[in-house]
């Protein structure tokens, strides 16, 4: 089952003079993705105070001379959020297997060195 995890790690193929979707709204709606996701995965339930859920079917603005992400693969990975969250919106609970691989350690990247030499964060 699809996890925040995999929805904030996941790498959309851009696109350029062929159709495809506006990237800052994708990008957008799949935080709101890992956010409503994240709240199950931590045990939230079901009911108002739960995040919103995608819609199916979401139209996002079109790209074609400029870059954009690939539609299909888009449309794909929403359809895989939506069936996550209309699992847990409908009672599942997470699958602690998977919970598990997400609070492994992961080893710290380049990214994330410069960040922390930048704010002169001591090493951990």
């Amino acid at each position: 089952m699809l996890t925040s995890k995999d929805v904030l790690t996941k790498t959309l193929t851009p696109t350029q003079f062929r159709d495809g979707y506006d990237e800052r709204e994708v990008d957008d709606m799949l935080d709101q993705v890992a956010a409503a996701l994240r709240y199950y995965e931590q045990g939230g339930r079901p009911g108002p105070q739960a995040p919103a859920s995608p819609t199916p079917g979401r139209r996002f603005a079109s790209t074609k001379l400029r870059r954009g992400y690939d539609v299909r693969e888009v449309d794909d990975f929403l359809n895989q959020a939506v069936e996550a969250l209309r699992y847990y919106e409908q009672g599942g609970r997470p699958d602690q297997q998977a919970l598990a691989s997400m609070v492994e350690s992961q080893p710290e990247g380049l990214g994330q060195r410069a960040l922390r030499w930048l704010r002169g964060d001591a090493r951990s």
